[in-house]
């Protein structure tokens, strides 16, 4: 079943991402997640964040991924997206599997407008590296809807990424909402 306003994406199931990344990590050395501070801005280079040249190649592919989205460009959105993603959204009661229901419903949202994003910008990225898994934490605020009926929207987003033959892809959104600051 469809459910309207599934387009705001953002934010994957720390729980599942956790999961994930635990069972990817179960090399018998348990898992060394790279922790990356928290900073307010990222239009920063990765360089100057302290990040390792593999937190970089993540945060490459989620910074596309999220500017694909904030130019509602779902030709370009999906080249990050696994076949297999799932993704939670607040807006939805229900999980979205596997890429064809999430672009449906990605390009539903676009045609009926509720789904346009105006703008978007992440805020406090986090990345957590498990050998060939990532999970990326951030906030983001943006806005969403038609021009004249946008609203801003304050959210809290993991993205769980695999390295599948040596590209990173999102296998997997979870978007909460939360309060304006």
């Amino acid at each position: 079943m469809r459910a309207p306003g599934r387009r705001m994406r953002k934010v994957v199931a720390v729980g599942a991402a956790c999961g994930l990344a635990t069972i990817a990590a179960a090399d018998g050395q348990g898992p060394r997640p790279s922790r990356v501070p928290a900073r307010a801005a990222v239009n920063d280079a990765p360089a100057r964040r302290g990040w390792s040249a593999a937190e970089a190649e993540v945060w490459k592919a989620i910074e596309g991924f999220n500017r694909a989205f904030a130019a509602n460009d779902p030709t370009t959105y999906f080249t990050f997206i696994d076949d297999a993603i799932s993704v939670l959204t607040p807006s939805s009661p229900y999980r979205v599997e596997g890429i064809a229901d999430d672009r449906e419903e990605f390009e539903f949202g676009l045609l009926r407008g509720y789904g346009r994003v105006g703008y978007f910008q992440e805020l406090q990225p986090r990345i957590d590296l498990f050998g060939d898994v990532a999970v990326v934490t951030y906030y983001s605020r943006g806005s969403y809807g038609p021009d004249d009926k946008a609203s801003t929207l304050y959210l809290k987003e993991t993205d769980v990424l695999a390295k599948k033959s040596g590209v990173w892809k999102i296998v997997h959104i979870h978007v909460s909402s939360t309060t304006a600051p």
